[in-house]
């Protein structure tokens, strides 16, 4: 599962981003690829030049076995709520073309003198992670503020999140808006047990899936965008059956 250094992983052709016009609301959450885009290209001008370590308020117990580990899922009983072949490649297109856009500005926060002392805006136990992702839209000059160290932990706490019962992405935006996001802003190459954590959020995306019935495309959806990034961009190929 070797991955390639970020350097030699965007050189995909990015997605044209469509400046913010006179109409744009930035308190409004994005519903597409597209519109995140957009909300990349705001917050680039708006973003403070400040990176940080990884806080000391964060705490390391989620990594004591949180991850639940499912027994291998059924197949998907319904083939109508797979993607389609060109839904994924342009969900792929648009997913990198964020990753890019996010490396750029790393590389231009790097060039200033940011304050390598401050402390990311998130702190505390999971419940307090949870409360503050529940009602914070995952911003980059929110996320920007967070270590690789702490991005693997929040994805694993998301994932732990995905995995309670009743969770349902089209409703729990804000659980489906962070995964994204938090995908987008990982480096690579990536940790083995990061990726253990990515094959759980797949896990848990299938069993999800695999509980709609037939008409219930629009609710397939988030999950089918999760697998096709864990599938495509994470390169995790032994999940192809379930796409």
């Amino acid at each position: 599962m070797n991955q390639e250094p970020e350097e030699q992983s965007f050189q995909m052709q990015a997605l044209e981003i469509r400046e913010p016009d006179a109409n744009f609301d930035p308190q409004k959450p994005p519903e597409s690829g597209e519109e995140y885009l957009m909300h990349m290209a705001y917050e680039r001008k708006r973003c403070p030049a400040v990176v940080t370590k990884r806080s000391s308020k964060i705490k390391d117990c989620v990594g004591n076995n949180t991850l639940q580990m499912m027994q291998n899922p059924a197949l998907p009983p319904f083939r109508c709520l797979l993607p389609t072949p060109e839904w994924r490649q342009q969900q792929v297109k648009s997913f990198q073309s964020a990753r890019s856009q996010v490396l750029i500005l790393r590389k231009e926060l790097a060039q200033n003198n940011y304050d390598q002392r401050a402390e990311p805006p998130l702190t505390s136990d999971q419940e307090k992670w949870q409360e503050f992702c529940r009602n914070q839209l995952p911003l980059l000059s929110i996320i920007l503020h967070l270590t690789q160290n702490d991005l693997e932990q929040l994805l694993e706490m998301l994932s732990n999140w995905l995995q309670a019962e009743e969770v349902d992405l089209l409703q729990d935006v804000w659980l489906a808006r962070w995964l994204y996001a938090t995908l987008v802003c990982l480096h690579l190459p990536l940790e083995p047990y990061v990726f253990s954590t990515l094959r759980c959020i797949a896990r848990s995306c299938i069993h999800l899936r695999n509980q709609l019935k037939p008409e219930e495309g629009e609710r397939a959806a988030p999950y089918n965008l999760l697998l096709t990034l864990i599938l495509d961009v994470f390169a995790q190929i032994d999940f192809k059956e379930y796409m």
